[in-house]
């Protein structure tokens, strides 16, 4: 990777921003390398070292081709938060093109395979806990947990997964919230994206309007 690119004011150093983000958007994607290049949507538990990203588990299909070769392999896991197209027209000063204003965070590790069903269990009760929570307007339910499965399921289910453990190497975190252009511009816009019908959109603004706070002396 280039040391020019990406630029200094669109990294967030923040290792607490990072975990954040992979806390809230949990499925990722997965790259890897290892017989082709690959990738796969997969849900990530993030474990940390008070807040910087220490490790992440997840879980591959069996047949995934993915997963024959993953053990000792290094892989790219990203996750993507909200995004969204700005328009020139919600400038205040139409001088530049349009754009896609983004927030993600790259994991860079190596994968171990841990064919254990303790931790396999461990690792859903985990995803568990963290997403079902995220759905809790649908209905008041109990989070799911393994031990909720009938009699042999896990049993049954585990010769067809493949758990892994990603030991983390390097994370970095794009935070491109139009910050180089004049503080008029970036109001516009987030005034702009805050009327839109887009979730993504709406987060994006929020986020234009406290990145500014932020900065403010």
């Amino acid at each position: 990777m280039s040391a020019l690119y990406p630029p200094a004011w669109r990294v967030e150093g923040d290792p607490g921003a990072a975990f954040a983000l992979a806390q809230a958007h949990p499925f990722a994607h997965l790259f890897t390398t290892h017989g082709a290049a690959r990738a796969t949507r997969v849900p990530f538990v993030a474990d940390t070292d008070a807040t910087r990203i220490t490790r992440l588990r997840a879980h591959l299909n069996g047949q995934n081709p993915q997963a024959e070769g993953l053990d000792g392999a290094s892989v790219l896991i990203v996750f993507s938060g909200p995004s969204t197209y700005v328009s020139p027209h919600w400038r205040a000063q139409p001088t530049r093109g349009g754009t896609y204003d983004y927030e993600e965070v790259q994991v860079r590790g190596v994968a171990r395979v841990v064919p254990d069903k303790t931790f396999f269990c461990q690792l859903i009760d985990d995803l568990s806990a963290l997403i079902e929570p995220q759905y809790a307007e649908v209905g008041d339910y109990p989070v799911w947990r393994t031990s909720m499965a009938p009699d042999g399921y896990v049993d049954r289910l585990l010769p067809h997964v493949t758990p892994f453990i990603v030991d983390v190497e390097s994370i970095e975190m794009i935070s491109k919230l139009h910050q180089p252009f004049p503080i008029e511009d970036r109001l516009s816009v987030a005034e702009h994206l805050a009327r839109s019908h887009r979730e993504d959109a709406r987060a994006i603004a929020a986020k234009i309007r406290k990145s500014i706070e932020r900065e403010a002396p």
